[in-house]
């Protein structure tokens, strides 16, 4: 069983925008599904291919997502996290204060095995477009 100590603990790095200590947390077989209609929409199959599949996005920023819990709900190996894009802007200038809810699964290992993502996805669209 996963808490939310433990949950606060692997996303508190990212609320200061170091997303490689996230990384050591997450299964490498990771099934990441983003929901919705944009460009990264999708299902993932590892750490690897997620990362591809949401360069659209990531190089639009100017400098690190910084994503901060809002609210964690555990259930068991099962939890939904609420996280908000703060102090981030696109290469344009414009900010980037999407919300996400990510529901996520933990294998025996303690490891993130699996993420459904929910997001923005119109404001999304809007930033991979107005940042080619």
């Amino acid at each position: 069983m996963v808490s939310a100590d433990q949950i606060k603990a692997i996303f508190e790095p990212i609320s200061q925008g170091d997303m490689t200590t996230f990384w050591p947390h997450v299964a490498e077989d990771v099934d990441w599904t983003v929901k919705g209609t944009c460009q990264i929409s999708g299902h993932y199959k590892s750490i690897k291919e997620f990362q591809q599949g949401t360069k659209a996005l990531s190089s639009t920023w100017a400098g690190p997502l910084h994503l901060v819990v809002q609210n964690i709900i555990v259930d068991g190996n099962q939890a939904a996290v609420e996280l908000k894009a703060v102090n981030t802007k696109t290469k344009s200038g414009e900010p980037f204060p999407n919300e996400y809810t990510w529901i996520l699964s933990f294998n025996e290992e303690g490891k993130i095995a699996t993420v459904r993502a929910y997001m923005d996805t119109h404001l999304v669209t809007h930033v991979i477009k107005a940042n080619p």
